[in-house]
């Protein structure tokens, strides 16, 4: 399931990069150890959906931004505004004020096209039978959870599996260009920390795989992030609405 929440959502960068969380962070931590396994996603299914207006949305065919010369559009705009949108006000964040939805949705977007366009400079790309292949493994998988995940954040198929693919694209960039080690004694401090804030969190032994994990997504979003920062600093980047 926890394969679910992540790829479920298409939102690798919005959280990673954008906004849903950054200054939140060590709250953020506490939180998905003690709710990832217990239906997390389930429960956010259960809120309330997010109205997006005909005046937040853009033409499919209209450019949102160029970055390096290529253009993205509305076609790929609006699903990520909707999710970006939905995401924030279920962590309780403000998303009355649409101007920086935008900006933040923009921002998103043009760090995955950055991305995309990083990794196929490096010869990284993905196949449309890669794609389909992990959206069927989902579906087999997470039935009615997809369904229901595609229903909450208004998403086609189609739409998913382009999200999808930026995933497929970040994670094999991330395995290429990134080099993330966790040492023992890093997971031992986190766990006295995490220990420290509930004397009842249970035993290293049986946190330490779970506890590695976190602190290596963690260390993994950094040197993305100064990845991300780089080809920016470098790029040549417009936003056109």
């Amino acid at each position: 399931m926890k394969k679910i929440i992540m790829l479920g959502l298409a939102l690798t960068l919005a959280i990673v990069l954008a906004a849903c969380g950054d200054d939140n962070a060590e709250g953020d931590k506490k939180k998905d150890e003690q709710t990832q396994e217990e239906g997390n996603t389930s429960k956010e299914g259960q809120e309330q959906q997010v109205k997006v207006t005909d005046k937040e949305k853009v033409e499919e065919g209209t450019a949102v931004a160029s970055v390096n010369g290529d253009e993205i559009k509305g076609e790929r705009y609006n699903p990520i505004y909707t999710q970006l949108k939905t995401q924030m006000a279920q962590y309780g964040q403000d998303v009355s004020d649409l101007d920086k939805l935008k900006e933040q949705t923009i921002n998103v977007l043009v760090e995955q096209h950055l991305i995309r366009q990083d990794a196929a400079s490096k010869g990284i790309k993905v196949s449309d039978k890669e794609v389909q292949s992990e959206f069927d493994s989902l579906k087999e998988e997470n039935g009615d959870q997809l369904t229901a995940v595609l229903e909450q954040f208004n998403l086609t198929e189609d739409q998913f599996k382009r999200q999808l693919e930026d995933d497929l694209i970040t994670t094999k960039y991330i395995d290429s260009q990134l080099e993330v080690k966790v040492t023992d004694k890093e997971v031992e401090e986190y766990y006295n920390q995490l220990k420290e804030q509930n004397e009842e969190i249970g035993k290293l032994k049986d946190l330490k795989d779970q506890i590695k994990n976190q602190i290596k997504q963690q260390k993994t979003n950094e040197q993305l992030q100064k990845k991300v920062d780089k080809l920016k600093k470098d790029a040549k980047v417009e936003t056109l609405i």
